[in-house]
C-alpha cells in the first residue's frame, strides 16, 4: 500500500466535499477561510494557485488505489522560506487504515523539496486530539496555543501553532 500524489482537480471539488457534513467539520478542518456549504468556487480558484514554475499555493489529492484517499494544501512565502500546512484531511472510508504516518511523510517530503523551505508550520485547534498526535509524531514542535480563536455556535476553540524545521527533518529522515 503505498500513497501517491497527484495535483487537486477541478474533478476532485465534489468527492472532497462529500467527506464534510456540517460547518463544524468545515470548520476543524480547513478554519474560518472557506464558506459553510463548501463553494466550488472557491476551491476553482485555489487550483488556479497550484499553477506556474513558483505556485503561491499548491492544492493536493493523495490517490491510494485509483481513489482519493486524503488531500492537503501548502502555501509558500519565499521572503520568510516558510511552507504552511493547511487542510490536511483522510478521506472517511480511510481512516483506521494507518495512513497518517505515509500521509505526514509525503507532505513533508513535498513540503522540504524547495530548497530554500527552512520552516515548515501549521495550526489545528487544541481538542483535534488525532492531528496533534499524528502531528508531534512527526516530528512538529508545540510553539504555543492561541487562546479562544474561533467561535462555533457556543464555543470557543483554541489554535495550538506547531512548527517543524529543516535540520530537524533532515534528522528525522536520516533515522529512517
Amino acid at each position: 500500500m503505498s500513497l501517491q500524489l497527484r495535483k487537486f482537480t477541478k474533478k476532485d471539488i465534489t468527492p472532497l466535499f462529500e467527506w464534510f457534513q456540517s460547518e463544524r467539520e468545515v470548520l476543524q478542518w480547513a478554519g474560518a477561510a472557506l464558506s459553510w456549504p463548501l463553494q466550488r468556487r472557491e476551491f476553482i480558484d485555489l487550483i488556479k494557485l497550484h499553477s506556474g514554475a513558483a505556485p503561491a499555493r499548491e492544492v493536493w489529492a493523495v490517490m491510494l488505489d485509483g481513489d482519493m484517499a486524503a488531500h492537503f494544501q501548502i502555501s509558500f512565502n519565499r521572503r520568510l522560506n516558510t511552507a504552511g500546512l493547511g487542510r490536511i484531511a483522510i478521506a472517511p472510508r480511510f481512516r483506521g487504515r494507518s495512513l497518517a504516518a505515509e500521509l505526514m511523510d509525503l507532505i513533508l517530503t513535498q513540503a522540504f523539496s524547495r530548497a530554500w523551505v527552512h520552516r515548515v508550520d501549521l495550526m489545528v485547534y487544541s481538542h483535534n486530539d488525532i492531528a496533534f498526535r499524528t502531528y508531534r509524531r512527526a516530528g512538529f514542535v508545540l510553539e504555543g496555543t492561541r487562546r479562544e480563536t474561533t467561535p462555533i455556535e457556543n464555543e470557543l476553540w483554541n489554535t495550538h501553532m506547531m512548527s517543524l524545521l529543516r535540520r530537524e527533518f533532515d534528522k528525522r529522515t536520516e533515522r529512517e
